[in-house]
């Protein structure tokens, strides 16, 4: 079928051109009821276009504050991805939740609505297999449909310090107090809204040892759509509020960097005729110092003293080497 039976070459040209811009007299306001509105061409290219700076701004205090909690849980440093937030309705996604999976039902108040941290059983079995001093690395048992009340606490305490974070991250645009509410296994006893019900799903992924362990957030789409037109607060101060933000996150990323530290007990000067002349028994005399520093490379860092702590050699810190490469106050660097 030749493609001008379906557009002619008039309606392809008209399509093609810009879109005229508004008049003065124009009204920027919706097209009232009962009249047909304007739908140009390119009005697809400005919804995907479209950005939602307060939801962004969300999701990265999100992250941020999720490498804290994760660090506390997993006893490493983990790294935090935040995927994109879906919209569906919850009938779709309760039929998808795996079986079996540890849902957390939270009050959100004073918005009076509920919300859902859902968290599958491979996270949970990750969970409590570190808390134990594993890896973190097997695979639960496929039998295991119910979880233990060891999962279930720590689970819990999870998602409580997973509220806190969350909390602290709206506290910009929203003062919410998200609560722990009960824990379910069945989408029914569940369940946040109707079937038919939008909510908001915000998945984020803790990533250990290059394996991306992930749950998911849900929130009421009423309670999170107004965001879209919200812009983050810190955005308005200009370049000098983003840099700090940035200096803020850098330091806190570098200090998560892992330093492998030497101290040297001690040193002294030998000429190469002594050292020729060296015989089995001979003494080389040297002084144990007061002090011993520790190196990160011949970086000093530390000044302690030397000792023995359970039947090993060890180094009491008594101060910094150079305060003003360490810094104090956490991580800040000031001259002395």
């Amino acid at each position: 079928m030749d493609h001008k039976d379906i557009i002619s070459e008039e309606e392809s040209q008209a399509l093609r051109q810009p879109a005229p811009p508004a008049s003065a007299g124009q009204a920027a306001s919706l097209t009232p009821a009962g009249e047909v509105q304007g739908l140009h061409a390119d009005h697809w290219e400005r919804i995907l276009a479209d950005r939602a700076p307060a939801l962004e701004s969300i999701a990265e205090r999100m992250v941020s504050l999720l490498k804290a909690t994760g660090r506390r849980f997993f006893r490493n440093p983990v790294d935090v991805v935040a995927h994109p937030l879906r919209s569906v309705r919850w009938g779709a996604y309760a039929r998808q939740l795996p079986v079996p999976c540890s849902l957390n039902v939270l009050d959100i108040r004073p918005a009076a609505q509920k919300g859902l941290v859902s968290i599958d059983a491979g996270f949970v079995f990750m969970l409590t297999d570190i808390f134990f001093g594993g890896d973190g690395k097997g695979q639960r048992a496929a039998e295991m449909v119910e979880f233990t009340p060891i999962e279930q606490r720590l689970t819990r305490k999870f998602v409580e310090a997973l509220l806190a974070d969350l909390k602290q991250a709206w506290k910009p645009f929203l003062e919410l107090d998200f609560s722990y509410a009960k824990a379910e296994t069945n989408p029914i006893f569940a369940a946040i809204a109707t079937s038919s019900e939008l909510v908001s799903v915000a998945r984020f992924g803790i990533v250990i040892d290059e394996t991306e362990h992930a749950f998911e957030v849900v929130l009421p789409a009423a309670l999170v759509e107004p965001l879209r037109s919200m812009r983050d607060s810190g955005q308005i101060e200009g370049g000098s509020g983003t840099a700090q933000r940035w200096r803020s996150r850098l330091r806190e990323d570098v200090q998560e960097a892992r330093v492998t530290m030497r101290a040297v007990l001690t040193g002294t000067q030998v000429n190469l005729r002594d050292i020729a002349l060296a015989r089995p028994g001979d003494v080389i005399h040297t002084e144990l110092p007061a002090s011993v520093v520790l190196l990160a490379g011949d970086q000093p860092l530390m000044e302690g003293t030397f000792g023995v702590f359970q039947g090993r050699n060890a180094v009491r810190i008594s101060k910094p080497a150079n305060r003003r490469i360490l810094g104090v106050n956490d991580g800040r660097a000031k001259d002395n």
